[in-house]
């Protein structure tokens, strides 16, 4: 750093700022989600006894009575209020940095709206691990954390519904494609597991949806900032959170899991991908009905519950092969007629020591175009083999060998 440059750092309350500053750092305490104030007692306790040099003139008070809480639209105003205020304590070449980590799509669109009131517009946004896997915490949980980069809006932007789309999704897998390769790299470096869990790459996802809407001031003809501070109602979507939602949909559908090539998994359909993904979550401890709730969403399935064994609120957890038995094979169910059916019809018949040859067989009625899409049968098969391997090994043992029978098969047998 040049030593000719002086440099200053302040704590202050939003409505006290009488001083411009180039960079402003918050961590706000949305959704009540960690009560900061409650954490600096413990610190306060801490440090009162022996503080050192530095903080002997700080004031020993976590001023509890200054913390926005909430998310009803009291909450929603001060936040704004307080982004607004620092926006106009700062130069046009000024940078805020707000570390957020929430998965709620709901939330993130408050914060598109919040953004928009305070004339900001999110410029980057930058991924930080802050947990390591643990014994003590397993399934699908966040491991970073967010770092919004906001600027000053600038220009007056015009954009439709239709065009934002296009360019949200663009935004979104070019940053779930950059989070899942760094997993890989990461795995083929030095690590077992992934850096980036399913929840990380959502809230990217989300990060990646603000960074193109709230670089335009004009959506659909509406002013985005006036748009912004209209009162929430209760039960209502606005058209915000049908495209953040939007953007996590696009996320998970970029989420094709290891051991399935994307090609085939651009050919499954909903009800398949969300059996996959979930099984995926399954296997590494996932078992909370909200993960379920979720996925079923962005994938579009209608009625999740059919495929459901458990709905226990954190024994969550799909249907078996053999629990599945003969149901969902035809009408309406949305996994009816898939090639994913097919291969549980196959493993559960294998459970129950059917010939191989009759397996075969059912295959080919069950799966339209069978022997068109053998190799993807053989894949899904591994795929549920490996996922199963150590949660129901007697399943996963039926998946091998239905690989095997598909692989080997003879043409015409």
């Amino acid at each position: 750093m040049d030593e000719n440059i002086n440099t200053e750092t302040m704590n202050h309350a939003s409505n006290d700022l009488s001083k411009e500053s180039d960079i402003f750092i918050t961590d706000p305490p949305y959704g009540d989600a960690v009560k900061y104030e409650e954490i600096l007692d413990f610190f306060i306790a801490w440090l009162k006894k022996n503080p050192p040099e530095e903080f002997r003139n700080w004031v020993w008070d976590s001023r509890r009575s200054l913390a926005i809480k909430g998310e009803d639209e009291s909450f929603r105003r001060g936040m704004v209020s307080a982004y607004k205020r620092m926006t106009e304590m700062m130069p046009e070449n000024g940078i805020q940095v707000i570390m957020f980590t929430h998965q709620s799509g709901s939330i993130w669109a408050d914060m598109a709206n919040i953004v928009w009131a305070s004339g900001l517009h999110v410029t980057a946004a930058w991924y930080v691990v802050t947990e390591t896997d643990s014994a003590l915490r397993e399934g699908s949980y966040v491991k970073g954390t967010i770092l919004l980069i906001l600027r000053k809006r600038q220009g007056n932007h015009k954009a439709s519904r239709s065009d934002l789309a296009w360019e949200i999704q663009e935004e979104v897998e070019e940053q779930v494609n950059t989070l899942s390769g760094l997993n890989q790299d990461a795995k083929d470096l030095y690590r077992d597991e992934n850096l980036f869990s399913d929840a990380d790459v959502q809230m990217a996802g989300y990060a990646a949806a603000l960074r193109v809407l709230t670089r335009y001031s004009i959506i659909d003809g509406k002013d985005m900032a006036t748009e912004a501070i209209r009162p929430r109602v209760k039960g209502q979507t606005t058209f915000v959170d049908e495209l953040i939602e939007f953007a996590v949909g696009v996320a998970n559908e970029a989420l094709v899991p290891i051991g399935i090539e994307k090609a085939h998994w651009d050919k499954l359909k909903p009800a398949e991908r969300f059996y996959l993904k979930m099984l995926e979550l399954e296997a590494i401890g996932a078992k909370t009905l909200d993960n379920y709730q979720n996925f079923a969403k962005a994938f579009k399935v209608q009625s999740f519950k059919q495929f459901m064994a458990s709905e226990k609120a954190n024994a969550a957890r799909l249907k078996s092969s053999d629990e599945f038995a003969r149901a969902e094979m035809s009408g309406d169910s949305e996994l009816a007629n898939t090639v994913l059916r097919g291969v549980l019809y196959g493993m559960m018949e294998l459970s129950k020591d059917t010939d191989g040859d009759e397996v075969l067989s059912h295959l080919s009625y069950n799966i339209p175009d069978y022997f068109k899409c053998r190799e993807i049968v053989v894949e899904l098969a591994d795929y549920l083999a490996g996922k199963l391997e150590g949660i129901r090994p007697d399943e996963a043992s039926s998946a091998r060998v239905l690989r095997d029978l598909v692989r080997n098969q003879k043409w015409g047998q």
